[in-house]
């Protein structure tokens, strides 16, 4: 009897083979040193997987590598099957799916796909149970499938990694674009060229690149800050981060004078939504509770997947 549950967000087959697979003896070995576990609990950790169950996360709002449902899905699905032959674990290892779920006919199309259980996200945010600001809620309630786009993310931003955001009536996609852009040309601040630094400073940062990069130190751990003290092109990237940090912090405090600017993570599954919806009381996002919508996209994938 495992009393800790892992539930374990994926997008690549090798990642999910890490969960799918027992604990590593190394960890293993490691706890048995440190008294945190008994020989017998050592034992036993060979026999279950390191994860519950598992979730394919296909393309969706905010951090991306970009999946293909159809592919990834009955991939992990497989993978699953093999590692519970391979292990003959007492308990089956539930794949669900996630990205790009926003409708009854995207909800039946995962199943059909293997799918034991499904998980929305972008639809979550225009519900009146969102955290973020009634300013942002009522922007997304208008957004159609075409009007998301890929932006830099913050995390593993040097890396060249995405999210995907709203790009309808705002400008961070592209601005956001253009740092990534800047970073990758130039080793420091200095080598940009005037015209670019004034357009940062006052369309961007609405500050000098100094008083950007004092507001972005709060933010930083001791080692990151000690990099940036260092090395010209890490101070550049702290405060280009400072700028993706501020547009998601505006759109949840919604900053209205602000609005060109708000980083907002969302997938096309929302656009998707809003079109089902549409000419009903769920149109308008205060009208929309999240169990509700979960209940209402199962019941209308249950209907389409019905044997008549």
């Amino acid at each position: 009897v495992t009393e800790n549950r892992i539930l374990a967000k994926v997008t690549r087959p090798e990642v999910a083979d890490a969960f799918l697979k027992p604990a590593p003896d190394r960890l293993i070995e490691k706890m048995l040193a440190e008294h945190k576990i008994t020989k017998r609990q050592a034992e036993l950790l060979k026999e279950v997987p390191m994860a519950d169950d598992l979730i394919a996360e296909a393309d969706g709002g905010g951090p991306t590598d970009q999946a293909s449902a159809l592919a990834l899905l009955p991939s992990i699905c497989r993978l699953r099957d093999q590692r519970a032959a391979q292990f003959a674990y007492a308990e089956r290892v539930g794949v669900g799916a996630a990205g790009g779920i926003g409708t009854p006919e995207a909800a039946a199309a995962m199943f059909v796909l293997g799918a034991d259980f499904i998980m929305t996200g972008s639809i979550n945010q225009c519900t009146v149970e969102a955290g973020t600001s009634e300013h942002v809620k009522s922007l997304l309630q208008e957004i159609n499938v075409q009007d998301t786009a890929y932006a830099p993310a913050q995390e593993m931003f040097e890396m060249g990694a995405m999210v995907q955001v709203v790009k309808k009536g705002l400008f961070f996609p592209a601005r956001a674009k253009k740092l990534y852009d800047l970073y990758s040309l130039h080793n420091s601040w200095q080598e940009i060229d005037e015209k670019t630094k004034a357009q940062l400073q006052e369309k961007y940062f609405q500050r000098s690149f100094a008083a950007a990069y004092e507001a972005a130190k709060a933010l930083l751990p001791d080692k990151e800050l000690q990099n940036a003290e260092r090395f010209p092109k890490a101070k550049l990237a702290v405060v280009f981060k400072w700028y993706l940090e501020r547009a998601q912090r505006l759109a949840i405090e919604g900053q209205s004078e602000q609005k060109v600017d708000y980083q907002v993570y969302c997938g096309p599954a929302l656009g998707a939504f809003n079109q089902w919806v549409k000419g009903t009381r769920l149109e308008n996002w205060r009208n929309r509770h999240v169990d509700d919508l979960a209940l209402r996209i199962l019941q209308g994938a249950s209907g389409l997947l019905e044997v008549k």
